[in-house]
């Protein structure tokens, strides 16, 4: 393995003995929720994942290193200034020596250039609203259709143009297999009334797809949804994403800063109503991964 990478103590050896690993996402720690449920909510993912029989493996750009297989303590110092980072941005990042949290689309990168196949997240990024003027499709969707790993998640974030993020998966041969669901769960709401490639209500049913998938050689992610454990309101959200986007377009957001702005104007406006469903979510999808790595293993 090149030296760019830094591979964790405990995730080197699980990976060398065979043992399941799960890949978890920082740009939810950096840019996903506010200090300390930012750090609360990796504890009790890590926590998950080692509960189901498998090893977390945290990800992150720690002073210009990626790094797989984070410390706690490593999660303190990543909040030092962080940069939100995807694929486009690890080069500079690494040139620069910059502390970043990661996007989905590095890492599912990240785990497949090291060989861990299972990753959980909250929601995956997709097709945002007004797509057909901005142009703007998360960089996470031609990823997924380029690493075939097993991705768990809540489905798409809420933010974004739901019906259109799910003619892209289909577009670019990502299969969405719903975990005990036949909807598309939509991150803070449990259904979408749009349907998954297939419905399966055992972990091993999830192995046997990727296992025939592999099989046949191909490269995209498999998804895995499950609706998270406690949904809010439909209603509230589209009001309030309604609020958040007319507030971004006021202020000139865009790009990769438009996400995690939305987040933290629902986050504002809600309460804990949409935190609690956020953190929730997240923690479960954790849990399901680390099943089905410690099955797969």
């Amino acid at each position: 393995m090149d030296s760019l990478w830094r591979i964790g103590d405990e995730v080197k050896a699980a990976l060398e003995d065979g043992r399941g690993v799960v890949a978890l996402e920082t740009a939810v720690l950096t840019h996903g929720l506010p200090y300390p449920d930012n750090l609360e909510t990796m504890h009790r993912m890590a926590q998950a994942v080692r509960q189901a029989g498998a090893v977390p493996a945290v990800m992150g750009i720690l002073r210009g290193r990626p790094v797989v297989g984070l410390t706690p303590g490593d999660w303190e110092a990543l909040l030092d200034r962080p940069e939100k980072c995807s694929i486009r941005d690890i080069g500079l990042a690494v040139a620069r020596g910059v502390n970043g949290g990661t996007t989905v689309a590095l890492t599912a990168y990240m785990a497949h250039q090291v060989g861990i196949t299972v990753f959980a997240t909250g929601g995956i990024g997709g097709v945002h609203r007004g797509a057909e003027k901005t142009w703007d499709v998360s960089t996470d969707l031609y990823l997924l259709a380029q690493v075939p790993i097993t991705v768990v998640s809540a489905g798409a974030k809420s933010i974004l143009d739901l019906p259109k993020t799910a003619e892209f998966l289909e577009s670019l041969g990502i299969p969405v297999l719903g975990f005990q669901t036949d909807e598309l769960p939509g991150f803070y709401v449990r259904t979408t009334g749009l349907p998954v490639t297939g419905r399966v209500d055992q972990v091993s049913e999830v192995i046997a797809v990727r296992h025939a998938m592999n099989r046949a050689h191909l490269s995209q992610a498999l998804l895995v949804v499950q609706p998270g454990p406690e949904s809010v309101s439909p209603a509230l959200v589209d009001r309030l994403i309604d609020e958040a986007l007319h507030e971004a377009a006021m202020h000139g957001v865009r790009g990769k800063a438009t996400t995690p702005y939305l987040l933290g104007y629902l986050n504002e406006r809600a309460g804990d109503q949409l935190k609690a469903a956020n953190i929730a979510l997240l923690v479960a999808n954790a849990g399901l991964a680390g099943a089905i790595a410690a099955y797969h293993a």
